[in-house]
This record gives structure tokens, sequence and C-alpha cells, in this order.
């Protein structure tokens, strides 16, 4: 198996740190591509093998690379909130994502919480989307916290699989 190497700097990045394998950067030049904004952060997603986007702690997209937006159905995903993206069934009825009580037992609203408040980011934790039967998919999902976002890595059944350092529970 060959070494993942930063997509920056070029060094190797160190096989235990998951996320680092799975995104393709070490940690210093993810803190310095989210840090110059804009262009760098698009083009850094672009680059990640898997639907990816940067949430703010109010769950709104603020950026995603062209994967993520083939979650969904919408020609625009900047600006709205990740149930929205995936089709929740209750944003429609009930009010926008992360404001109802459905909510409160949405996995994905709780992993994103969890990465925001502890800074502890989350991997492998198993989801499915939108909540309707008849159009549902499994996958799951990988969250780290990166200054003043966190990133949503998604894995879908038709990708290969992201390095499973640790699976967490919510």
């Amino acid at each position: 198996m060959g070494r993942t190497k930063c997509i920056r700097c070029r060094r190797d990045i160190d096989e235990k740190d998951g996320l680092g394998t799975v995104v393709g950067a070490c940690e210093s030049c993810l803190s310095s591509l989210l840090s110059a904004g804009g262009q760098a952060v698009s083009e850094y997603l672009e680059s990640v093998p898997y639907p990816a986007a940067l949430v703010a702690h109010d769950h709104t997209v603020l950026f995603f690379n062209r994967r993520f937006q083939g979650l969904t159905f919408r020609e625009e995903v900047g600006g709205l909130r990740i149930g929205e993206v995936l089709d929740c069934m209750y944003t429609a009825s009930l009010g926008r994502c992360g404001e109802t009580v459905a909510c409160l037992l949405c996995k994905l609203r709780g992993a994103v919480e969890h990465t925001w408040t502890t800074g502890e980011g989350l991997r492998a934790v198993s989801m499915s989307y939108p909540h309707k039967a008849e159009t549902r998919k499994a996958f799951t999902i990988t969250t780290e916290r990166l200054g003043g976002a966190v990133l949503l890595v998604v894995e879908t059944p038709s990708e290969p699989t992201l390095p499973r350092s640790t699976t967490t529970r919510i």
C-alpha cells in the first residue's frame, strides 16, 4: 500500500491521521488552505475524492465540491443547510434544518454539533437520507473541525471505502 502525500507540501501523511489520508492534506496545510478562504478552499475541496463540504455551526453549507452537489437535485447548495441539501422530509413541513423537534434525533446534526462543540472529529458515522423510504440512500460521514467550520465528508456505497482508523457512534 502506497503512502499518502499531502497535496500541498508533498510530505507523507501519518497513517494514524485518518482524516488526513481521506482528504489528502496534512493538518498544517489544511489550516493554511482554510485561512486563505474562497478560491483556495473551493480548489482544495475539488481535490477531495469524496463528497465534501465545509459547514458552519448552524449547519449552513459554506463551501462544497461537485461530488457533494451531486448528492442533491438542487442547482445551488451554498447557503443552504445540510438537511435542505439532502432533502430532509422534515424541513418542508416543520421548519429549517437544525431548528425542529425532529432535528434532535438527527445523526448528521448530532455529528456536526459534536465536532463543533468538542473539536473531536468523528469517523464512519452511519446515516441514511432522505427519510423518504423510496429514495433513501445509506452512507457514512466523517467530520473534523477546521477553524470556524466543520469539514463534512460523505462516503456513499458506490465510492471507495474511507480509512477506518476510528469508528464513533453518536
